[in-house]
């Protein structure tokens, strides 16, 4: 039985409902239909809800933060918290800051997708009430609201909205919802497996690494997930299904960043999000790089794991980790072994890895004392594609190139080395 809360109260979700994406079950199961569904890809936003998972660690574990519900399958919400834009106004109707202002602002047209807008500054609003920091810039607005796209009504009025929002006035939402026995009932819940098995749908949540891989032994057709972010899509334009899936999202260990002598190893269930928040103030330039991944919504949820291994040509993560000279870490019931990322993309989605394996971690030197630029073009400047991107690390002393690697993504099959490249430019003035 998968067990979560939805807007401060527990929620059991049998095996016949655990293949459904988040947005379909609160939609049909319980007539939330304030969260809407447009794109079906995590694209528009317009499904929007907050999620508090107890396993978190670091600046993100503080807080409710906006996801998308669409590509968000009901059994990775097992032991976590999630609240609708139906939670937002309290009993007496007062509204939240994010709806008055929104309505106050006449940032809605046809308002199908405001829902998502709410939520996304919903989110926002969570995060300066925790950090007592009470303003909203219009930057932070529209760096919020970057993961909804409608703008039928002009852009204007929705940042007038986010940068009106007085939460001076406001409550948190973790404070209204999240008591001290929930989150203890969570963290229990959050302490034993979790198995669905039907004759058309298998998932299997281990707590631990050993038992993942004693599963993967036994269970040839599973899928490993980390987040499901790409894999939401892919279900959900019905190229294939996710029936068979093995989730790390309650093995604890997973969640954790660690930096030691400079080197960083990033944990298989470490949030994008976390990941750049991680970043800021080692390196810098990595951290603004992230800021135009994805949008806030896919980045509270989506893995750097998970997007090295989805293997995409195009993939963000890839040709930095590339340029860092990156290690690959995996682990199967035989022990561990490292590859480095340079070695580990084989050809067009497939990997270096063999049988009974998963990706445990992948870890890289900080560039402390070498010079890292990063660069990506795309269509838009935010929530898009990379046509090509390029990392460019290297030691310079007096104009000579001592040291250089170079990560490209967009230009093949695989994201490539330039190995070629490197070797013309060792030794050259610039």
């Amino acid at each position: 039985m998968i067990k979560f809360y939805l807007n401060g109260k527990l929620c059991e979700v049998s095996s016949e409902h655990a293949s459904l994406m988040l947005s379909d079950y609160l939609r049909y199961e319980h007539c939330l239909t304030g969260t809407k569904v447009v794109c079906a890809e995590g694209d528009c936003g317009a499904c929007s809800i907050l999620r508090f998972n107890p396993l978190l660690k670091g600046e993100e574990a503080q807080n409710f933060t906006p996801v998308n519900s669409c590509i968000l399958p009901v059994s990775l919400l097992h032991g976590q918290h999630i609240l609708t834009v139906e939670s937002l106004a309290k009993e007496d109707e007062k509204l939240h800051q994010a709806q008055k202002c929104m309505r106050e602002c006449h940032a809605s047209q046809c308002g199908f997708c405001t829902p998502g807008f709410v939520m996304a500054l919903a989110g926002l609003s969570e995060e300066k009430i925790s950090k007592k920091d009470f303003s909203i810039s219009e930057k932070e607005g529209k760096n919020a609201l970057t993961g909804n796209l409608c703008r039928c009504t002009g852009y204007n009025t929705i940042v007038d909205a986010a940068t009106s929002m007085d939460l001076k006035k406001e409550q948190s939402l973790k404070e209204r919802y999240h008591t001290g026995e929930i989150q203890k009932h969570l963290q229990s819940i959050c302490e034993e497996d979790l198995l669905i098995e039907t004759q058309d749908y298998t998932f299997y949540a281990p707590t631990s690494i050993a038992n993942a891989l004693e599963y993967l032994n036994t269970h040839d057709e599973v899928q490993i997930i980390a987040s499901a972010t790409d894999l939401g899509v892919v279900h959900n334009k019905r190229r294939t299904k996710l029936m068979h899936l093995l989730s790390l999202h309650l093995v604890k260990e997973a969640y954790e960043i660690k930096e030691e002598q400079q080197v960083v190893r990033v944990g298989a269930r470490v949030s994008l999000s976390e990941f750049r928040h991680f970043l800021k103030g080692k390196c810098d330039e990595y951290a603004d790089y992230l800021n135009i991944f994805a949008s806030p919504q896919i980045k509270n949820n989506a893995t750097l794991v998970g997007n090295i291994a989805n293997a995409s040509p195009i993939g963000d993560n890839a040709p930095v980790l590339l340029s860092l000279d990156a290690t690959v870490e995996l682990i199967s019931s035989q022990g561990t072994r490292e590859v480095k990322l340079s070695e580990f993309f084989l050809d067009y989605k497939k990997l270096e890895m063999k049988k009974g394996e998963l990706i445990q971690a992948v870890s890289f030197q900080l560039p402390s004392k070498s010079t890292l630029k990063l660069f990506k073009n795309s269509i838009r400047k935010d929530l898009d594609i990379a046509t090509i991107n390029l990392a460019v690390h290297a030691k310079v002393n007096k104009a000579k190139v001592e040291e250089i690697l170079i990560g490209a993504g967009g230009i093949a099959a695989i994201p490539l080395r330039l190995k070629k490249t490197e070797s013309f430019l060792m030794g050259k003035d610039l």
